[in-house]
């Protein structure tokens, strides 16, 4: 294939179903735009285990969640090939999220409450399914690239539910995070920063 037609097929498909992008865009432009997801799973979560401290560190903890509450929020999150897995069907493609993103200092955003946990000691979360169709002339080679190399970053658009926690499987500590429900998800080539699939709750 000559480098021409790989960049004007790769370009189409990054810029499939503008309907759907211009969807996760008038759902974006309400939310607030968080620089990052540790800071504010901290703040809504929050560790009180100071017995000297923990009456006013609950206090502030209980003002956090409530400053939150009905609001919704808009991250980007780098490095998440490991949590979205591809799957071709023809000139069809379904992207297979795990909604069970690592917000850094030990907590985790989710899509719902994870209530048990597999084998391995993973919190168990039920798959989000992003569809879309290939433009014509799209090569398998073309569509796995982004995935195969680990260039995939999503935005999530997220309303705050509630905190969770689960005792860690053969080990002591417990798994912390936030409970929200998902209203928007874009999947991103991380190289050219490009939609590759959205989808609106």
């Amino acid at each position: 294939m000559h480098l021409s037609r790989f960049a004007l097929t790769l370009a189409a498909l990054l810029h499939a179903g503008p309907a759907l992008a211009a969807q996760f865009e008038d759902v974006a432009a309400k939310a607030t735009r968080l620089d990052a997801l540790e800071p504010f799973l901290s703040r809504f979560v929050g560790r009180c285990t100071d017995p000297y401290t923990r009456p006013a560190c609950e206090k502030n903890v209980a003002a956090a969640r409530k400053g939150v509450s009905g609001k919704t929020f808009a991250v980007r999150v780098p490095d998440s090939a490991s949590i979205v897995r591809p799957s071709l069907e023809g000139d069809r493609f379904t992207l297979f999220l795990t909604p069970f993103v690592d917000g850094g200092g030990g907590y985790a955003l989710t899509h719902g409450a994870p209530t048990k946990q597999d084998g391995a000691g993973r919190p168990v979360v039920g798959l989000v399914p992003i569809k879309g169709k290939l433009p014509p002339g799209t090569l398998d080679m073309e569509f796995q690239g982004p995935f195969r190399t680990g260039a995939i970053e999503l935005e999530i658009v997220f309303a705050p539910d509630k905190a969770w926690k689960l005792k860690r499987k053969g080990e002591p500590g417990e798994l912390e995070g936030v409970a929200a429900k998902f209203l928007a998800v874009r999947v991103l080539d991380a190289r050219s920063g490009k939609e590759i699939a959205s989808r609106v709750f």
